[in-house]
């Protein structure tokens, strides 16, 4: 199933090509449920230990943060309407794991909506 949110993952895809030292500089591993009316729609993650992004659960690694987020949200958030913090505390956000690596991710998720 394609879900809006999948543009804002193929634009931190394309943005890693060429720049893996600012992935591998965030060195955690990170998978994103993508909601859709209340059930999780698509997986994908983020290993950026090893500069690799793609749909479906993490492959061979121990993921360090989950993240729980509604399509539409995600959306707002990669294209700077939604802060993420806001989201979080707004419940729109969830996350599981390490919390505070999750904002190591702020300058890949600004570079995506840089394109978008």
């Amino acid at each position: 199933m394609a879900l809006a949110s999948d543009a804002i993952f193929q634009q931190i895809i394309d943005g890693l090509k060429g720049n893996e030292a600012k992935a591998k500089a965030v060195n955690g591993v990170f998978v994103y449920k993508i909601t859709k009316d209340g059930k999780v729609a698509k997986e994908w993650t983020l290993d950026l230990k090893n500069a690799k992004v793609y749909e479906g659960p993490a492959q061979g690694v121990k993921v360090d943060t989950t993240i729980t987020v509604g399509d539409e949200d995600m959306v707002d958030i990669g294209s700077g309407k939604l802060n993420p913090q806001a989201a979080f505390m707004k419940g729109k956000l969830k996350i599981a794991g390490n919390i505070m690596l999750t904002q190591k991710l702020a300058p890949l998720l600004q570079q995506a909506k840089a394109k978008l």
